[in-house]
């Protein structure tokens, strides 16, 4: 939802989240994949990306973007084991595309995550930031790097909110080709079981010191449902799973975003099992380059992929509530625990 704010009262919580990790990552607790989205002109952007800067907070995360286009100021703290996941298979899908390309043409490709954009957007989304999941770069002849195709993955951001982001990179940047939208959705919305419970009623339930967890701890609450629940102590941590992907790039008539087909339901089963995709759609490839080559991402791969990360995030989900027991045994205070 987005919160309109003045300047003072966002700058205020903003620099206070900011400190609230940098405290969080002295502890090794880094809050996972949470998503705030507050209405702001891009004049009080700019002044916060400067206060910000100036306060010697070198931290990875929370991220600062920007959407000139909606006025939306978007803060992503780290993402999740699901939400990294998803997005490695398109690296190594990538490098298995290209091995058989000209040397030359092979290396004008590279692939990279997380990289700030801002000088590559136009028009009514010019002033606009934003960091890809996965960014595909194509450098040609005159040496102009060129933005040509992202991957947004999104997991407690809602659907219209990737749409949006979707929007950005195909009407503000035309050298956008395709944008892939990746849709995890979990059900019900994570709660953390022990949010009932005081601290001493946890640790009569047997778990484990919070160093010793462990992703072999961890099994499903029905073993007939691939994505189901899972479990640690029988109490759950990560819900039922589905995940959707949806492939865009531009209309040729009025340049706006335009989906691809229809949406692609994985998980948890589809009888699909590789997307119909191929160099061309990445890179401004022709066929004498080797624009038609199949770029293999398969919904196999994709799968196998986030049953991992999902026991990755039980474990972290869990680490974090015995952590946060653990220091309030050793005194240590923190008002900005939510269990």
């Amino acid at each position: 939802m987005l919160t309109p704010l003045d300047l003072t009262t966002y700058e205020a919580r903003l620099k206070e989240c900011v400190l609230a990790t940098k405290e969080r990552r002295k502890q090794k607790f880094i809050p996972f994949n949470s998503v705030e989205r507050v209405q702001m002109p891009a004049s009080y952007f700019r002044k916060l990306e400067k206060a910000i800067g100036h306060d010697g907070l070198d931290l990875r995360w929370p991220s600062i973007s920007f959407n000139s286009r909606t006025s939306t100021g978007i803060i992503q703290w780290m993402p999740s084991p699901v939400h990294e996941t998803l997005a490695s298979p398109f690296y190594g899908s990538n490098t298995i595309a290209i091995q058989d390309l000209r040397s030359e043409v092979a290396g004008q490709i590279d692939v990279v995550g997380n990289q700030r954009v801002g000088a590559a957007f136009a028009g009514a989304y010019d002033g606009s930031r934003k960091e890809p999941d996965v960014l595909f770069k194509y450098e040609g002849q005159d040496s102009n790097v060129l933005y040509t195709a992202v991957v947004e993955i999104g997991f407690t951001e809602t659907y219209k909110e990737l749409i949006d982001d979707v929007k950005l990179w195909i009407e503000g940047n035309r050298d956008i080709r395709t944008v892939i939208l990746i849709k995890v959705e979990e059900n019900p919305h994570y709660s953390s079981p022990t949010s009932k419970l005081e601290d001493n009623k946890v640790k009569d339930l047997g778990f484990p010191d919070y160093r010793d967890l462990r992703t072999s701890m961890v099994s499903l609450k029905d073993p007939n449902k691939s994505f189901g629940p899972l479990q640690i102590n029988n109490l759950v941590w990560v819900g039922e799973m589905g995940v959707f992907l949806e492939i865009w790039n531009r209309d040729t008539i009025n340049g706006e975003a335009k989906q691809q087909g229809t949406r692609s339901y994985f998980v948890p089963d589809n009888p699909t099992t590789e997307l119909d995709l191929k160099l061309s759609d990445f890179y401004p490839l022709d066929a004498t380059d080797g624009g038609n080559t199949r770029f293999p991402l398969t919904f196999d791969r994709l799968r196998l992929h986030l049953k991992t990360a999902r026991k990755e995030l039980a474990v972290e989900r869990c680490h974090e509530v015995l952590l946060e027991i653990a220091n309030r045994e050793d005194n240590v205070k923190d008002r900005d625990y939510i269990p």
